[in-house]
């Protein structure tokens, strides 16, 4: 098993620019993308959601610049943080959808948070879900294996009903690979909606939160379980930690 760092791997997917690379799913979805912004930091890097997301304080100095109202242009070197603040719950909401569009061409990289998950681990999808930008060049679907063989429960899942009706996992059941396969395909010929149902340009599972070896055997049977008609729409399977910034390439269609 080779292992390399997150960017390393994801550079060979890197084909266009601007590279808008869009991350849905759950469990890592910010921390992917805060990783892969430190990394291309010396270009020009915008980072945005399309629902909403917790932007962090200044003083982290995780951003270089904070672009809200009407303070959007010019593009410029670093990690340009760009949302509409909502006073109440204090996290920072999508930009207009003609104004995202209208940024993208001035930035090398665009990284965007697709989803939200209520910081659960798992999750299922309502028809409005996620939203995944028509330009995007890369989404990447995020999501952990270490909940497989928990109880199904609101505590781990968002959206329980309508993961319920994905999986048939009902609550109170014990959670298996089975399941997570059904979460990542969807079921269309039920108009259950997936993973990647929303997904456009080159897609990526990346299987989170896996940092040992135990980890890495769920890994390989969950991949030996997607069935070959999804595979053939896949680009890579990753599995690793964002955490540790170490994955192993498990799946790729080059």
């Amino acid at each position: 098993m080779q292992f390399q760092t997150i960017p390393a791997y994801m550079e060979r997917w890197v084909t266009a620019e601007p590279q808008v690379i869009t991350v849905i799913g759950s469990g890592g979805k910010t921390s992917l993308i805060w990783l892969l912004a430190r990394y291309w930091r010396q270009r020009k890097t915008l980072v945005t959601p399309t629902t909403r997301m917790f932007f962090p304080p200044p003083e982290t100095g995780l951003y270089d610049r904070l672009l809200t109202g009407e303070s959007f242009w010019p593009p410029a070197a670093g990690i340009s943080l760009a949302g509409m603040r909502d006073p109440v719950s204090g996290k920072y909401g999508a930009l207009p959808p003609e104004l995202l569009e209208s940024l993208v061409p001035g930035y090398d990289r665009v990284l965007i948070e697709g989803d939200g998950s209520r910081r659960l681990p798992l999750k299922a999808w309502a028809t409005y879900e996620p939203v995944v930008p028509v330009y995007t060049t890369l989404t990447v679907g995020i999501l952990p294996l270490w909940p497989v063989g928990r109880v199904v429960s609101d505590d781990l899942i968002h959206r329980l009903p309508l993961f319920s009706a994905l999986t048939g996992a009902a609550p109170g059941a014990t959670l298996t690979l089975q399941h997570l396969v059904s979460v990542i395909t969807g079921k269309p010929e039920e108009h259950h909606r997936g993973l990647f149902s929303e997904a456009r340009g080159t897609k990526i599972l990346f299987l989170n939160q896996i940092e040992d070896s135990p980890g890495f055997k769920s890994a390989e049977q969950l991949c030996s379980l997607l069935p070959s008609s999804f595979l053939e729409n896949l680009q890579g399977i990753l599995a690793g930690s964002v955490q540790q910034n170490r994955v192993s390439l498990w799946w790729d269609s080059l």
